[in-house]
């Protein structure tokens, strides 16, 4: 009688833990109440698991918004905490790596499926009980927050979140939600307006940009950088894209002289786009300007071609020769890709963002219609590049070594070798003036 209790006691315990397969779903949704994160603002994102039988809450975390990284963390902690379940269902969008899902898989021995994001009524039902409860979570601490700060501070803390948030629906929201807690609030039409221009809705950005310059006006200070000059600078970018060049032109030179430091670096656009206008005269009579209004400019290599170009025109072609090559120096790229010739390699070291490859590409795309319609200056350029091939290979050839021992920290001798490429560099440039 005795062994056949222990029999039974035995088998009792060789019994699996769980009986039945334990699923558990992963879900989010975003909120519509401000907390703090830091000296900003943010609509957190709340991250939540629940028993996929039970419908019970597992986990839940608020964040600052949706991402696969985020994602991962949270359940990372959750299976930790509560071990992890044997399915896990997660909603399929177009961001999720699926590869990083099934590493996840492996390391939990846990089979994630994603699923269609569709459910039922009762589905729907479900959820919206579970948000309802997370929600109210923090719902007394924002309400407290909305006292104790003000909508304003609130208002400004949420615009300082945007430029740390990726989603362009995030953004979307937390300027909206700022323009609600403060009507016209300079900064939140400024950056709402630009987020329009640059989804490539024009109309919308123009209209934003106005009314931003209408409410930024009053605390615009002479000589400040301000909300008002960034919004009269969206404005002239509107008018470029919308093929408006003369009332962008009309913008630019009001904000010259409105800001005569140039918060805005109109400076290095007006005489591009009176250019593309063919006002050579008006082109010329701005760079005169500028010569004397910026002596001690930096260097910006597209304005530079456009200044050398205006020069052949007006026949100096030593003025011309000297832009040009000046521009050369600031960016490799420019004169290859403008003459349709082999450039250097992208991976060249460049002492600022000015002479990488993408703004050539950029400049070339917008501008290089300057030099296409006018034979004689693209002759001119040509022979002028040519002739300084060597010149500029050898230069090219100490950049690409800059680059690659940039590339090697753990030389050695690296200061060393650094300083002598740096000392290379400069009397190569030395060799052109």
């Amino acid at each position: 009688m005795d062994t056949d209790i222990e029999a039974v006691q035995v088998h009792l315990m060789i019994l699996p833990l769980r009986s039945t397969k334990e699923v558990w779903a992963f879900d989010w949704f975003d909120l519509d109440v401000p907390i703090q994160f830091g000296s900003m603002f943010i609509l957190p994102t709340c991250l939540y698991v629940v028993h996929r039988q039970t419908r019970m809450p597992v986990a839940h975390e608020f964040v600052r918004e949706l991402d696969q990284r985020r994602a991962e963390l949270f359940l990372h902690r959750a299976f930790q905490e509560k071990g992890p379940p044997d399915e896990l269902l997660v909603p399929d969008v177009d961001e999720w790596d699926e590869s990083l899902w099934q590493s996840f898989s492996k390391e939990y021995q846990c089979q994630i499926n994603l699923v269609d994001v569709e459910s039922d009524d009762g589905e729907s039902s479900e959820k919206e009980s579970i948000e309802s409860q997370l929600n109210n979570l923090i719902a007394g601490s924002a309400e407290s927050l909305l006292a104790s700060h003000g909508a304003q501070f609130i208002a400004q803390g949420l615009v300082k979140a945007v430029k740390h948030t990726r989603s362009r629906d995030k953004q979307r929201s937390l300027l909206a939600k700022a323009l609600e807690l403060s009507e016209n609030l300079p900064e939140a039409l400024v950056e709402l307006a630009d987020l329009d221009l640059q989804a490539g809705n024009l109309d919308d950005a123009a209209a934003g940009f106005a009314k931003a310059i209408e409410a930024a006006a009053p605390f615009h200070i002479q000589g400040q950088p301000s909300y008002f000059l960034r919004a009269q600078h969206g404005r002239l970018l509107v008018s470029w894209q919308k093929g408006e060049l003369n009332e962008a032109v009309s913008i630019g030179e009001e904000l010259l002289f409105v800001d005569p430091a140039d918060h805005s670096g109109v400076r290095f656009l007006v005489p591009l786009l009176q250019l593309l206008l063919s006002q050579f005269e008006g082109a010329n009579e701005f760079f005169t300007w500028y010569r004397q209004s910026y002596p001690d400019d930096l260097e910006d290599p597209g304005f530079f071609f456009g200044w050398a170009l205006t020069l052949f025109e007006f026949d100096d072609e030593s003025g011309a020769i000297e832009r040009y090559k000046r521009g050369m120096l600031q960016n490799l790229y420019l004169a290859p890709l403008l003459l349709d010739q082999p450039e250097p390699s992208p991976e060249l070291w460049q002492h600022n963002q000015r002479g990488d490859y993408t703004y050539a590409i950029d400049f070339v795309d917008s501008f290089g219609a300057i030099w296409e319609r006018d034979a004689g200056a693209t002759r001119f350029l040509r022979e002028l590049y040519l002739s300084l091939l060597p010149q500029l290979d050898a230069l090219i050839d100490v950049r690409r070594q800059m680059a690659e021992l940039q590339d090697n920290r753990y030389e050695p001798e690296h200061r060393k070798i650094w300083d002598k490429l740096v000392g290379e560099e400069q009397r190569q440039i030395a060799r052109w003036t």
